[in-house]
């Protein structure tokens, strides 16, 4: 137990749970997140860790009600379960906390469905509202009792009150009539709970009464007169009735609350128990926490970790595995962030197996059956320990008590001695800890150490990173290689004489030079192979978006070609219909009539039929892109053509700005300038077209549907009369009219208008695929 506690005090697992106290509301609640320990049982850790992230969503989805009014009042229930009558303000909190956990109960039994851990919870909780609200209509939150309590005290206050009134009454009469004089002040005060007039010390005996104090001097007695203490005798009397008669009603709510006093102990203890449950989730969002994925076995993956007591602003992200059978040995310089990273690991591990959400972005482990931790400075005045032994005697009892599947952490291993024999030691107690199946964290110095993580199966290497140019640690922890310590070069940029640094090279030998100039180089050729895989990925990356960013864009144009192809296919229909129309007509009248001019009015009409369904087709054809005509050579009366029309016009004005007038036909048209192109005169009496040309440009640009939802229902009969009129000049047979359910007035407005028109023949509901009654089917003539 003690070297669990050790283990909990090195990490600063305490400073997690004064944080999580301050997310309680109730003060059970904040002894059980003060008693929180981590569990090494596996179904328990996912228990508690499947709660907290159901309270977790809990919070994100729901407002939960409030817990702070759920105190502490197991003493006092028990005393009233006794026969004991409680005091106003306690039966009044205990009220409020039974309305509180009233609160939560209704929460918690609506959550069965998708919080089924914390559902049960309400079954504990008591439900007494008839008890709330009898406490709430006799009590003031102070626990003074109200008028409205009982008949009887509104009875007995009144008649205090008027009492009082009588006796203010008869004192101030001493004070404005005739013994005015005998007073030396003309007022009148309260000595323990009388009425007394000042009464001139040689004026004693001429108003009866009894005193009550006298001045310091000697010169005023304080006088209650002997009518006024009649009268405050009765006072006296009814305030002991009003007193007897609180008493009572105290104690039928005491009782009343006695009754209850079990369930409502039990609730007490589980509202605590929830905010507890609650204060975990609250913490999870404050660190930006996550619950883990869980694997199997003794192992855990952090990914953008961070340790809790740092400024998440400012900390560098852990991203970590170990376990499995595999641990792992950090090496880097001093201030680099090795034990940092120790910590972070270990921490993790005791938040999520008490149920914590450890900050990270992603968070995979199984479960640890043990943590062992010697992390600092070990050295003990008291009991006469160097640092060296402290550290020996944690790991003395480590190695002794050891289970299979246990999490060790170990700073620094071996320091503290003799390199040469901390180094052999170390190695020795890695390989016994890793027999017995733990794994280990450790961090070290020795380049013995490095080359022992290299070659020894379920050991590896990683680093914490130092920038080679700024001579500075990054507290980035690389897996899979060994750092160099840097440690003469770090001597040397604080200030170490050059010559002393060199000395120092040179004691080194060859042999641990080669070895230093290649853990350098190999952290160099490691951080650069580090920099072209993040380059690569970013590269995948962003082909990955580009392609699919190129497949959206061609389900879009399929979209849009299908969409086009569909209009045009409408479009084609409609023009065919009508001039198909026309030229029925047309042929009707050379049939049935012999009169030459009508003959060769309808032989000009097919005519001009012909160039309407020739300018029609040139409508389908590519566009040349065509450059603007320059606006000097836009003259008043200049042959133009505007771009999509085949007609030939005549400028009405010179162009004004970027636009202008065009007269074509009979019609006037303002154009923006860059959609003219210049003319031949010749051409201009082509601009005469046809009045089926207007039919025909209906029938091409018709629309089957209108949509009038939000509009004004002056606006909607204008926008709707209006396409009525172009479908049947276009000669569709039918339109769909969107208009909304609502309040019905734009569903009136379209049948008061269809109903109107004459070309309408009938019109009706949409049927329930059609949009049901927001839209009406009209069918023309």
């Amino acid at each position: 137990m003690e070297s669990k506690m050790h283990a909990l005090r090195v990490l600063e697992f305490e400073a997690i749970l004064e944080r999580l106290q301050r997310h309680c509301e109730t003060t059970i609640g904040a002894e059980r997140a003060q008693a929180l320990l981590p569990s090494f049982e596996p179904d328990a850790i996912w228990r508690s860790l499947e709660t907290t992230r159901q309270a977790y969503e809990a919070l994100a989805r729901y407002t939960v009600p409030p817990l702070g009014a759920a105190r502490d009042y197991r003493q006092a229930l028990k005393r009233a379960s006794k026969g004991g009558v409680l005091g106003g303000q306690e039966i009044f909190g205990i009220g409020d906390a039974l309305r509180a956990m009233r609160g939560l109960k209704t929460f918690l039994a609506a959550r069965r469905e998708d919080a089924p851990l914390l559902a049960p919870f309400a079954e504990a909780l008591p439900d007494a509202p008839r008890l709330e609200q009898q406490i709430e209509d006799s009590l003031e939150p102070d626990g003074s009792v109200k008028d409205s309590a009982s008949p009887a005290l509104a009875t007995l206050r009144q008649r205090k009150k008027s009492a009082s009134a009588r006796i203010v009454e008869r004192v101030q009469a001493y004070t404005t009539g005739r013994t005015r004089d005998l007073l030396s002040d003309p007022i009148y005060t309260v000595r323990d709970g009388r009425y007394v007039i000042p009464v001139k010390a040689e004026n004693r005996g001429k108003i009866r009464g009894i005193v009550h104090d006298t001045s310091g001097s000697g010169q005023t007695i304080y006088l209650e007169p002997e009518d006024v203490l009649q009268l405050g005798n009765a006072l006296r009397e009814i305030e002991a009735s009003e007193r007897q008669e609180e008493q009572r009603i105290l104690g039928v709510l005491s009782d009343k609350v006695g009754a209850v006093a079990e369930e409502a102990i039990g609730g007490i203890e589980t509202a605590g128990e929830v905010d507890f449950l609650l204060a975990r989730a609250r913490l999870g969002f404050e660190l930006k926490g996550t619950i883990p994925q869980r694997v199997e076995g003794n192992f855990i993956e952090i990914e953008g970790g961070r340790h809790p007591m740092l400024n998440p602003e400012t900390a560098v992200p852990l991203n970590l595995s170990v376990g499995k059978g595999r641990s792992v040995l950090i090496t880097g310089p001093n201030t680099g962030g090795k034990t940092v990273s120790i910590k972070t690991v270990g921490l993790f591990v005791l938040m999520a197996q008490s149920g914590l959400m450890p900050p990270a972005i992603h968070l995979r482990m199984g479960h640890f059956t043990q943590v062992w931790a010697d992390i600092g400075d070990e050295q003990s005045v008291q009991q006469s320990l160097s640092t060296f032994s402290g550290h020996i005697r944690n790991i003395s009892e480590a190695l002794k008590f050891l289970r299979e599947g246990a999490l060790v952490l170990l700073d620094e291993v071996g320091a503290g001695t003799d390199p040469a024999e901390g180094a052999a030691l170390a190695k020795s107690i890695l390989t016994a800890m890793s027999a017995k199946g733990a794994t280990v964290l450790a961090s070290t110095h020795y380049g013995e150490l490095k080359a022992f993580a290299y070659s020894t199966e379920g050991f590896d290497n990683a680093a914490m990173e130092f920038d080679a140019k700024t001579f500075k640690p990054t507290f980035r922890l690389i897996m899979g290689a060994p750092g160099a310590s840097h440690a003469l070069r770090i001597a040397e940029r604080y200030g170490i004489p050059k010559e002393v640094v060199e000395q120092a090279r040179e004691g080194l030998g060859e042999q641990a030079q080669d070895i230093a100039v290649m853990m350098e180089r190999l952290d160099l050729a490691h951080r650069q192979a580090r920099i072209a895989q993040s380059e690569a990925d970013r590269r995948a990356a962003d082909l990955k978006r580009m392609e699919q960013r190129a497949s959206q864009k061609l389900k879009e144009a399929e979209e849009v070609r299908a969409t086009a192809h569909g209009k045009a296919n409408e479009v084609i229909e409609a023009a065919l219909r009508e001039i198909r129309l026309e030229a029925n007509r047309l042929f009707e009248e050379l049939k049935g009539s012999s009169d030459p001019r009508a003959q060769e009015k309808a032989r000009k009409g097919l005519r001009e039929l012909q160039d309407v369904g020739r300018d029609f087709a040139q409508e389908f054809l590519p566009k040349k892109k065509q450059q603007p005509v320059p606006v000097d050579r836009l003259k008043k009366g200049s042959s133009v053509r505007i771009d999509g029309y085949q007609q030939v016009g005549i400028l009405v004005d010179d162009p004004r700005g970027s636009a202008a007038t065009v007269q074509v036909g009979m019609l006037k048209i303002t154009v923006p300038v860059d959609k003219l192109q210049l003319a031949e005169k010749a051409a201009v009496g082509v601009a005469n077209k046809p009045s089926t040309n207007l039919r025909l440009s209906k029938a091409m640009n018709a629309s089957t549907e209108i949509q009038l939802i939000q509009q004004r229902a002056e606006e909607a009969r204008n926008n709707l009369e209006k396409f009525i009129d172009d479908a049947v000049l276009a000669g569709l047979p039918s339109v769909r009219i969107v208009h909304g359910k609502g309040e019905g007035i734009l569903r009136k407005v379209t049948h008061d208008v269809l109903r109107a028109h004459p070309s309408v023949s009938q019109y009706r509901d949409g049927e329930p695929a059609e949009g049901g009654a927001g839209v009406t089917i009209a069918s023309f003539k």
